[in-house]
């Protein structure tokens, strides 16, 4: 199989990586160019079987171009997190990628959120019907129903908060930049939520190889209104105390009193950054159990979720790989 990956951030990355493992042969479109030898760090000899194509993902054209003899699209293009920039720039992106899934006659797969169903996240099952809280949700259900009604087959992959390990070398994932990655440097971990209560992981290689599935199976996923809504495999929900337990323990790290930021703190701390009004929108995922069911992916087409503690293990070598005298995972 041939896929056109569309940006190569934590997921686009891992993407990469599955399809390679498989023998599958990608291009990589991106905002940039990237230079081949980083290109060879990051794949090993699998960055031969790379195209890359620096182009502007709202540029139906270009896009379309790129897409030219591959088998289907994988967006995984996002901005940054703000709602302000969501609504600005993800409806003409996702538009521009569908318009040319469309001309070309292949299927778009997207990484989703559980944003616009943040009223089930306690126990969110596939099929369950949108109940955003905030804008960022309210944007997501948009881009889903978007999606359903243009010609272009998509499936949405729903996944929770991610780890994984290209989460600890600069992407968004809250775990990893609140917890994994200050243990990992010997600083406190901070949790924006309620340490006790659980909230599922989903592990960045459970949702790449799920959107590979997803992608090769779009007609069977997609079947009835040309746009399907599906699961990634998540393990069971497990609490942020547990999370900071457990690494601390793998890391062998100093052990630090959990850092618990109050709702309201949380709020007031909105008020000064962005960053942090955001995640105060979404926490009733923060502060309330967060639990993403298993769904057809799974049932259906035998893929299951990687072990909390192996996903957790697997997250934290990718830091301690860059970190010289710290003792193996």
């Amino acid at each position: 199989m041939h896929y056109l990956v569309i940006g190569e951030g934590q997921i686009g990355r891992e993407i990469v990586s599955a399809a390679l493992e498989r023998g599958d042969t990608i291009t990589i479109f991106r905002r940039s160019a990237f230079d081949e030898s980083a290109s060879r760090a990051r794949y090993g000899a699998g960055a031969e079987s790379i195209t890359r194509i620096a182009g502007d993902v709202a540029d139906s054209s270009a896009v379309a171009s790129a897409a030219a003899s591959t088998d289907a699209i994988l967006a995984c293009f996002h901005t940054e997190y703000d709602s302000r920039a969501w609504r600005r720039d993800l409806p003409r992106r996702e538009r521009s990628v569908l318009d040319a899934a469309a001309r070309t006659g292949i299927p778009v797969v997207f990484p989703e959120s559980m944003y616009g169903f943040i009223g089930s996240a306690q126990d969110l099952r596939e099929g369950a019907e949108f109940s955003p809280r905030e804008d960022k949700g309210r944007i997501r259900q948009e881009l889903i129903e978007a999606r359903r009604a243009h010609p272009a087959r998509t499936v949405s992959v729903v996944a929770s908060d991610l780890i994984g390990p290209t989460g600890m070398t600069g992407g968004a994932a809250v775990a990893c930049a609140t917890v994994l990655q200050p243990l990992a440097a010997g600083s406190r971990p901070f949790i924006p939520g309620d340490p006790n209560v659980p909230h599922a992981l989903t592990f960045t290689p459970d949702l790449a190889r799920a959107m590979l599935v997803a992608a090769d199976n779009a007609e069977a996923l997609a079947a009835d209104e040309q746009d399907g809504v599906v699961h990634a495999p998540t393990d069971v929900a497990r609490t942020f105390a547990e999370l900071v337990e457990f690494a601390t323990t793998a890391l062998d790290a100093k052990r630090y009193k959990v850092i618990a930021i109050p709702r309201v703190i949380l709020r007031c701390l909105g008020l000064a950054d962005r960053t942090m009004r955001e995640l105060s929108a979404i926490s009733d995922l923060w502060y309330r159990p967060c639990s993403l069911e298993p769904g057809i992916l799974t049932t259906e087409f035998g893929l299951e979720p990687t072990d909390w503690e192996d996903a957790v293990r697997a997250t934290l070598a990718a830091a301690d790989t860059a970190t010289p005298g710290r003792s193996s995972v």
